[in-house]
């Protein structure tokens, strides 16, 4: 999805291109087919043979969908156990703290 936000549209030899490592047309192709039966991106044209796509959502709904994914699998929902785990187990820099200190207080200001 990076290579097709990045390039969109586009099409599968330019997403083959830009790839951060080589991978064959044919898994290209299917990963996008695939994408496209999920709704994630939708063919939007043709140039001569070939098909050009572009996504249908953006990086933060998709991003925003996979953490959630991923604290339902692997925190049985809790995102405070997923929160937790992830400030226990990384180094997190000054910088980083302040913003999520600011990101706290200003949610709890909005409640």
């Amino acid at each position: 999805m990076n290579v097709i936000w990045g390039n969109e549209p586009t099409g599968i030899p330019d997403i083959v291109a830009q790839m951060p490592r080589e991978l064959a047309y044919s898994t290209v192709m299917t990963t996008v087919r695939i994408l496209c039966d999920k709704g994630f991106v939708r063919q939007c044209g043709k140039e001569g043979r070939a098909f050009i796509y572009e996504s249908c959502v953006g990086r933060d709904e998709v991003r925003c969908s996979m953490v959630r994914d991923l604290a339902e699998r692997l925190f049985g929902g809790s995102v405070k156990s997923m929160v937790m785990n992830m400030i226990q187990e990384e180094t997190i820099d000054a910088q980083d703290l302040k913003d999520v200190k600011k990101m706290i207080r200003d949610l709890e200001a909005r409640q």
